[in-house]
């Protein structure tokens, strides 16, 4: 397999920082470096078309690596740790995970989310035109590993979902997904209560969203959503000329609040959004909050941006 089939980029490191990184990144799924001398590749990091918070500095990302021969041991899911120093940079880790069932490895995931209370992850395919894929996989994590442990077929018709999350309402679990809905002016944002021991979902609800910026051809009114602790929604939109070099362009947003309503029932409550951060030349496709003591409420973005990989970064605070 060609490093350049992953749509990833080296680091500029010293040749003590590659042996560094050699080391922690042992487990990462396997990249020919070959590259002329003196040429080093500017980031190995894969798109991180989902990401969800685990705990300190540790994230959780999907790669949309597609189902065919080419693909089939691209990476699908890592681990991805913030830097703690300017020399150790990110680092991630592809975990070599069983996926159940007799259709295989996933296809076009684009979306992960962490369930609250626990160290459970919700997986899930787009569904994407072409691809066939439309599953959705419970997995738990625990000591730097994942294990998915149900599976089951999108519960609705789908047409391409990079946008999936799932928070809490009193006792009762709520899964919130919307289409990307590329070019269209608005998208909806569906939910439903959920329970994970089986796996299954109540009947969705649904509540329409504008599409702000950017719009027009192109435009994906919501690639990524989150929830805080306190039910507020946050959400990205992104831009995508079509071509794998861009330029691309995104925005994410706070877009409103899940809270139950007079009969206790979850209720997706879109309010007046608040942009919270405009990201010229970047695709963000994932976007979630690390809640702690030690940080207080931090929202991160992750990106696939195509030839030239992807990143994670902290937006502002959050007002």
């Amino acid at each position: 397999m060609n490093a350049r089939d992953f749509k990833i980029r080296g680091q500029n490191f010293s040749f003590v920082t590659l042996a560094l990184c050699a080391a922690i990144l042992t487990g990462c799924a396997t990249t020919n470096f070959a590259n002329p001398p003196g040429v080093v590749r500017a980031s190995t990091l894969p798109d991180l078309s989902g990401l969800a918070w685990v705990k300190d500095d540790l994230f959780i990302s999907v790669h949309d690596a597609k189902r065919n021969s080419e693909k089939k041991h691209w990476p699908r899911v890592s681990l991805v740790r913030l830097p703690k120093s300017e020399l150790e940079g990110v680092t991630w880790q592809s975990l070599d995970l069983e996926f159940p069932g007799p259709d295989g490895p996933s296809s076009d995931l684009e979306s992960v989310s962490r369930i609250p209370g626990g160290r459970g992850f919700l997986f899930a395919e787009s569904g994407q035109e072409g691809e066939g894929a439309r599953r959705i996989f419970f997995a738990v994590y625990g000591n730097d590993t994942l294990k998915i442990e149900s599976q089951i077929p999108w519960p609705v018709p789908i047409e391409n979902v990079e946008a999936t999350e799932v928070c809490q309402i009193g006792q009762q679990l709520v899964y919130l997904y919307a289409e990307r809905a590329e070019g269209l002016a608005a998208t909806k944002i569906k939910w439903a209560t959920l329970s994970l021991h089986p796996l299954e979902f109540g009947p969705f609800k649904e509540v329409t969203y504008e599409g702000i910026d950017p719009v027009g051809k192109g435009a994906r009114p919501i690639v990524a959503l989150a929830v805080d602790n306190d039910g507020f929604i946050y959400s990205a939109s992104a831009y995508d000329p079509g071509n794998d070099d861009g330029p691309f362009r995104s925005v994410a947003w706070r877009i409103g609040k899940v809270i139950a309503d007079k009969n206790g029932n979850p209720l997706v409550q879109l309010g007046e959004s608040k942009r919270l951060a405009t990201l010229d030349g970047l695709k963000v496709e994932s976007i979630t909050v690390r809640e702690s003591e030690a940080s207080g409420k931090q929202v991160f973005v992750g990106t696939d941006d195509e030839h030239y990989g992807g990143i994670i970064r902290q937006l502002p605070s959050v007002p």
